[in-house]
């Protein structure tokens, strides 16, 4: 199954806030970055799908890459899930999903996956995404975890974007869903 608006979710703490995907009952495929500020104060993350309301049970961080696996204290119902995928081919069509910009409804931006790349960093360094791809799309601060699909499938999460002097050249540094993610996603499903 393709990725609805009732699949995303809106991350959000006192000060920030990030995208994510409802992939099972209980787990959301989002960024990492969000995180690193929030580790110690993790519980005051509130999940917000639709209008139903969830806290964080478990994060789980895969380092070297910008992808986080969150699960929530309490399932949210909703009859089929996304599935992940593989990139798609050069240049094909991707819809970036996101609550970029203060939204409080999601956002869905028509893009084109460019090409993979073997690792991007962040400005300030803390954030590396391997493996990462190039996408052309309007992506905006707060896409940050919001699903790239492409064929109805997952194949990525937006990371970072490319804003010199504060003017966005939509291109688009995503997070490439690895198999070392699916595999957890795999695990904490069967659980």
């Amino acid at each position: 199954m393709s990725v609805s608006p009732a699949h995303l979710v809106r991350l959000h703490s006192a000060s920030s806030y990030c995208t994510g995907t409802l992939v099972a009952p209980d787990v959301v495929l989002t960024c990492g970055h969000f995180f690193i500020p929030l580790l110690a104060k993790l519980r005051s993350v509130m999940c917000s799908v639709g209008e139903e309301r969830r806290r964080i049970d478990e994060l789980y961080l895969f380092p070297g890459t910008d992808i986080a696996l969150v699960t929530l204290t309490k399932p949210v119902v909703l009859g089929d899930f996304p599935t992940i995928g593989p990139p798609p081919s050069l240049l094909s069509q991707t819809v970036t999903f996101g609550f970029g910009g203060g939204a409080r409804t999601p956002n869905a931006r028509a893009g084109r996956y460019l090409t993979p790349l073997p690792l991007a960093v962040s400005r300030a360094g803390y954030t590396r995404v391997r493996p990462a791809g190039l996408v052309l799309s309007g992506a905006i601060k707060g896409d940050s975890g919001g699903p790239i699909v492409a064929k109805g499938r997952i194949f990525a999460v937006q990371s970072l974007i490319l804003d010199p002097y504060g003017r966005n050249l939509r291109l688009a540094t995503v997070a490439l869903v690895s198999p070392r993610v699916v595999d957890k996603l795999e695990a904490l499903k069967r659980r």
